[in-house]
């Protein structure tokens, strides 16, 4: 009988570590599936920057004269400079660069409400997608003291406030990663 006891016990005992080391494991697969989506967003959120920052530095840059912006909202900026020797273009052409946020209708088919694309013009031409999953996108504008300004004219640096999300949820949040920098461009001066 003690034999029986002892077989009943020793398979609840195994039963109990079983459950322990499943409770274990899903929970870290959730987290491995929160930090790979975070890494994710991380590895966006860098390509993005490079591609705002290969246009945005060159701002100004063989212009002479202000304005360097020709349109300068808060999720929108269309910078202008003039390449050496372009390409592409007729010399003494100036380039314009227009970087501005989608609506959240045209990304519907996500879950998340903030869910926006990003998106490049060169020259008045049809648009390009830089990113999907845009969360948010803010530019601020200042003259040469540092003072926020919305004169065309007078803006002599800016920055950059970017964040990306992904269109699902994982573990109940929408994983996210945010950049920002300003821009003091050598063209502005």
């Amino acid at each position: 009988m003690s034999a029986i006891i002892d077989i009943i016990l020793s398979l609840a005992v195994r039963g109990a570590i079983a459950v322990a080391v499943l409770n274990v494991t899903i929970a870290l697969q959730s987290k491995l599936s929160e930090k790979t989506a975070q890494a994710n967003e991380f590895g966006l959120v860098t390509t993005v920057s490079r591609i705002l920052r290969e246009d945005l530095d060159k701002t100004g840059y063989n212009m002479g004269a202000p304005p360097y912006l020709t349109i300068a909202t808060k999720d929108t900026i269309e910078v202008c400079y003039k390449a050496d020797p372009p390409p592409a273009y007729p010399a003494g052409s100036p380039t314009r660069t227009k970087f501005y946020a989608g609506s959240a209708s045209e990304m519907a088919s996500t879950t998340n409400p903030r869910d926006r694309i990003l998106y490049k013009a060169v020259n008045g031409g049809p648009p390009s997608v830089v990113a999907k999953g845009l969360d948010s996108l803010r530019f601020r504008y200042y003259d040469a003291t540092g003072t926020q300004t919305a004169v065309l004219g007078n803006i002599r640096s800016f920055s950059v406030y970017l964040v990306m999300a992904m269109g699902e949820k994982v573990n109940g949040i929408y994983p996210a990663a945010e950049w920002s920098q300003r821009f003091f461009p050598y063209g502005m001066k």
